[in-house]
Parts: C-alpha cells; structure tokens; sequence
C-alpha cells in the first residue's frame, strides 16, 4: 500500500502508524473534555441517524481507530466490520474489543485504505467513516474517498467533512489571509451532495458536530433504490 492510498503528511502517517500513536489517541478520548463533548454529540447524532436507516444486517466502519465506535455499532447490526490503515489501531481495536458484546453481531477486521477498499459494489448496508476526509490533502482525493464509500455502501453512508462554510473555516481563511496560517482540507456541502446524487445516493441529514468550535459535519446518505 503506497504512501498515495494513505495521504496525509508523513509525520502524521508515521504517529497514526506507530503504537504510541494509537494508544495516546485512545487516552485523548479518555482524558480530554472536547474529545468526550464530540463523542456524545456523534453518538447522539448517529442514534438518530440508525433510527432513520431501519434494520441493518452488516455495517463498515472505516477508519474505525482504536475502537470508539465499535460498541456501539455492534449493538446495532449483525455483522461489524472494522478497517484501518493504521497496523497499530487495528491491532489495539482488537486487543480492547474483539470479544464483543454479548447478544451482538459478529466482528471482523480488516486493514485497508478508505481510497481503495478491498469489498465489491454494496458489500455492506451501512458505511461509516469518521474524522477522515478533513486529512486527506487534496480535493481529488476527499472526493475519491466520498465515491468509495458510496460504491461500497449498499443501503447508506454516514461521513463527516470539514465544511468549507463553517464558521470555523471562514475564520481559518482569514487567518491564512493575514498571517499564512494552512489552509483547512474542506469540502463544500453542494458538491458532497451533487458526488452522493451522481452515485445514486440523496441526503437525508448534515448536521454540525457543533456551530462554534468545530467544522465538522455529519451526514447521512440514503441509496435511492435500497430496499
């Protein structure tokens, strides 16, 4: 796998890759009040958004990290498929959560990139992928990442991007304006809905992780002829 199916800068890559990477990423939702803000706002959202969807038999979490999710989306399909680039993070998922919950569905793991996913057209009734695209460093590759799940999901995609419209954008804008500060890697709401619309998919939902202090934006996807 080449340094183009996993695009971020390279001392990222490196940190995400390595175990103090993995398990410093863990303590941060652990110990840090903004991670456990954003945890229950993205649990709260996600409840909503599974009521919307209906019944599911298999779901897609990529890039699942150490596992914040996987309770949760285990109590909520049959089968629970957990992918990441990163050795490390796969390797302390399954090391926290491999035995599961009791009564849920099966668990599996698989390392990949979400630019290129190993599972044939609408493998799975639900894909989910959090906190991904805002690294991703340029815009071909936000929107190949976009048509990949899109291709994969057979029922619905739930995504996050960083909004090109938020406030905290407009705000990174001007500090890049005055002081050359990095731009933000975002995605525009209406082409995030024109990629979904040309990929048999309509918006359901896009709601803010939170109005200040985050870009971030949830969305849920419907396949237009899922059954």
């Amino acid at each position: 796998m080449t340094d183009v199916h996993a695009p971020m800068q390279q001392s990222k890559l490196q940190n995400y890759n390595s175990n103090r990477g993995a398990t410093s990423y863990r303590a941060d939702y652990d110990n840090k009040l903004h991670r456990k803000l954003s945890d229950q706002r993205e649990r709260a959202l996600l409840t909503r958004y599974f009521a919307t969807i209906g019944p599911v038999d298999k779901i897609l979490d990529l890039p699942c990290g150490h596992g914040r999710l996987s309770t949760f989306l285990q109590q909520r399909c049959k089968q629970l498929i957990e992918g990441d680039w990163s050795f490390s993070m796969v390797s302390l998922n399954r090391q926290d959560h491999e035995n599961g919950v009791p009564g849920s569905g099966a668990k599996g793991y698989l390392r990949c990139s979400a630019l290129e996913i190993p599972l044939p057209e609408r493998a799975v009734d639900v894909v989910l992928s959090f906190r991904l695209s805002h690294h991703l460093e340029t815009q071909a590759l936000r929107e190949q990442h976009l048509r990949e799940l899109f291709r994969v999901g057979g029922k619905a995609v739930i995504v996050t991007w960083f909004s090109a419209t938020s406030l905290k954008n407009r705000l990174r804008q001007l500090r890049t304006a005055l002081v050359g500060k990095k731009p933000k890697n975002v995605l525009h709401g209406t082409r995030v809905r024109a990629i979904a619309e040309e990929c048999g998919f309509v918006q359901r939902a896009a709601k803010p992780l939170f109005l200040i202090g985050s870009g971030h934006v949830v969305g849920l996807f419907v396949r237009r002829d899922a059954k």
